[in-house]
């Protein structure tokens, strides 16, 4: 013979009027409340919720795409970084410089013409 189950508990509301979905959306989605505590509270599961919006709100117009002022500034010119830095002296942009031995050296594009070649020196030697 077959085992039969017999559920006594409350029963589970299977359908949801587009009212009561929007007042679940709407406390879902506010800024207070939280997708899964209100889904626990009306006994649904949280993806119900995520496909009622997707079925009942109109969709968020997408982000499109800008251009910005862009103003450049010259190659002896340095960019200062303000209050990030504690010393008064503004930050020049870093310059790569890859060696024969394959190193890569990452120097200010400051830096003195004689520290630069004894430290080139120094690195290729090693």
């Amino acid at each position: 013979m077959a085992k039969v189950e017999i559920l006594t508990g409350a029963e589970r509301q299977r359908r949801w009027s587009t009212e009561l979905k929007l007042s679940i959306l709407q406390e879902a989605f506010s800024a207070d409340g939280t997708v899964s505590d209100v889904a626990r509270r009306h006994d649904v599961l949280p993806q119900q919720i995520y496909a009622w919006r997707k079925k009942l709100l109109p969709p968020e117009s997408p982000q499109t795409a800008s251009f910005i002022p862009v103003s450049l500034i010259g190659a002896s010119e340095c960019v200062s970084e303000g209050s990030k830095r504690s010393s008064a002296r503004p930050r020049c942009k870093d310059v790569e410089i890859v060696l024969r031995n394959g190193r890569l050296l990452r120097i200010a594009a400051d830096m003195d013409l004689e520290v630069l070649s004894s430290l080139v020196a120094c690195v290729e030697a090693a």
